[in-house]
């Protein structure tokens, strides 16, 4: 049985570009301070990754406006096999304007899927190739999320799950969390659509927040006051997965971490660097302790194996 690995960076705008602006917007954004930090990251980011042997679990989700800005850096990524999904949020893209400006949630079925829609093809358009994958940022869904992508035409794609915020419009509590097809009626239970959703690993007893219980993720710039000093919260959400992964018997099991384009993984002083190492020496530590075969790859090879096993 297959343990995959796989580990993104949310590609994302500096806080200097003017469709960001906006007191609405202010409280949600902690983006890179700078384009010339942007690309330090993703760059130092993937050295990272190949320096710890799982370069082929490496993927980049990407505003449509970051693309066309760093079009080059991506392009170079892509061409040396980095898998390229997009990310999108309706408050801080530039083709969405004035009052069609909204959290993705938030939106009307119509304006969802034109967002997404445009999204996509902008975004497909930059780099010079077919986008295939979709994470929403924030995690900001509805019910409708997962049907519309199919119509876009996405096949695969990776959310926040269990994620519950209102604030984001980010409604995700009680969704299955291992990688399922998607349903046309709702984004948290299993259906038959050829969209395959790949969650992002989150804790299942295991909160970033106990007060408003948001379940921890395996993002690395979270601090150590909220994963403990010797990153034992890190490991706990790894290992509640995998041991409910095997209770439930689940087709396709899959550690899935996200971060952002704000860390730089070439300081080795920085937690983020510390972290992402701990990340990926304890999955595969946990992987050959319970008798899997870990696995780093891309989503797409992990659609193409959900398809291939016939998974719920």
């Amino acid at each position: 049985m297959k343990l995959f690995f796989n580990y993104s960076l949310d590609c994302e705008t500096p806080v200097n570009t003017e469709y960001t602006g906006g007191t609405e917007r202010e409280p949600f954004f902690h983006g890179p301070d700078s384009w010339d930090f942007a690309e330090r990251a993703v760059r130092s980011f993937l050295e990272k990754m190949e320096q710890r042997g799982v370069l082929a679990g490496t993927s980049l989700f990407v505003y449509p406006d970051v693309a066309r800005h760093q079009q080059s850096l991506y392009r170079e990524m892509a061409d040396h096999g980095v898998e390229i999904g997009l990310h999108l949020n309706g408050l801080r893209y530039s083709r969405l304007r004035g009052d069609k400006a909204k959290w993705l949630g938030a939106m009307a079925n119509d304006e969802q899927f034109e967002a997404l829609r445009m999204g996509r093809e902008d975004l497909a358009e930059t780099m010079g190739r077919e986008i295939r994958g979709y994470r929403a940022c924030y995690g900001s869904a509805n019910r409708a999320t997962l049907g519309i992508c199919h119509e876009v035409g996405f096949t695969w794609t990776s959310n926040a799950t269990s994620r519950h915020r209102p604030e984001f419009h980010s409604f995700w509590s009680g969704s299955w969390r291992y990688v399922h097809h998607a349903s046309a009626v709702s984004n948290l239970i299993c259906g038959d659509l050829p969209l395959v959703e790949i969650p992002v690993t989150n804790g299942i007893n295991t909160y970033f927040d106990e007060s408003i219980r948001h379940p921890l993720d395996l993002r690395v710039e979270t601090p150590a006051s909220r994963i403990g000093d010797n990153r034992e919260k890190l490991r706990d959400v790894i290992d509640e997965n995998v041991d409910e992964m095997e209770r439930r018997e689940v087709p396709v099991r899959a550690i899935i971490g996200a971060s952002h384009n704000t860390s730089d993984f070439c300081d080795q002083e920085h937690q983020s660097a510390g972290n992402l190492d701990f990340i990926v020496r304890h999955t595969q530590d946990v992987a050959q302790a319970n008798g899997l075969d870990f696995t780093a790859d891309s989503f797409e090879s992990i659609y193409a194996y959900a398809v291939g096993v016939g998974s719920y």
